[in-house]
């Protein structure tokens, strides 16, 4: 009778390590996999964070843009290069070999 109650209690201990030795896998395996996503989610978060800095230069580029185009220097600019204006006394030079090219 011993015997078998010995045999009992060294499977249910063989048992109980196996299951445990499984559980370790599982939880090994479940932390890795954590871990590379939570690596790939910082990854995408910086990346985010330099476009959305990227943009906000952009943003301020733009708006500089749009003042400069309020300002009589950019109408001036304007008239000189896509109308050929010039200011009264203004004379033009035009060199004949920039048209060959």
């Amino acid at each position: 009778m011993k015997k078998k109650s010995y045999r009992r209690k060294k499977r249910a201990m063989l048992f109980a390590t196996l299951v445990l030795m499984l559980l370790t896998v599982v939880v090994s395996i479940q932390i890795t996999s954590l871990y590379t996503y939570n690596k790939k989610q910082e990854k995408e978060k910086l990346a985010l964070e330099r476009q959305i800095e990227e943009e906000r230069e952009r943003y301020i580029e733009l708006l500089q843009e749009r003042e400069y185009m309020k300002s009589d220097a950019y109408i001036e600019e304007l008239a000189r290069e896509k109308f050929g204006l010039v200011k009264p006394g203004e004379i033009i030079f035009i060199n004949e070999d920039e048209g060959d090219e």
